[in-house]
């Protein structure tokens, strides 16, 4: 037995802003270097992507991607500084968060494990 939890970020007015999910987007967009790709991988139609990503850029009030268009080798997207470490702050608190519900749940739960 295990517990399990999602945690996601919400505007100030309770709308949800970046999950699991979103997360899973901008990873995959940075490591492939296009929206495009990143899409595919995450599971995202690129139409979807792109909304969710405007709508999240325009909660924020920031850039997520760097978007180079065009050229030799064509366009591509990586993450903007900022979005970098929003990333990072959303993973180092799930981490410490999955660690807390772990050590609590054997807290409350321990005697009934096998």
């Amino acid at each position: 037995m295990r517990a399990k939890a999602k945690f996601w970020l919400e505007t100030s007015k309770g709308d949800y802003l970046i999950g699991p999910r979103t997360l899973r987007l901008l990873l995959a967009t940075d490591q492939e270097g296009s929206l495009k790709a990143g899409a595919r991988q995450a599971g995202f139609s690129y139409r979807a992507a792109w909304d969710r990503l405007q709508e999240v850029e325009g909660a924020l009030g920031f850039a997520l991607l760097e978007r180079h268009s065009g050229g030799e080798r064509g366009g591509g997207s990586v993450l903007t500084p900022r979005a970098r470490a929003l990333v990072q702050r959303y993973k180092k608190f799930s981490d410490w968060m999955e660690k807390d519900l772990e050590a609590r749940f054997h807290q409350a739960f321990g005697d009934l494990e096998d």
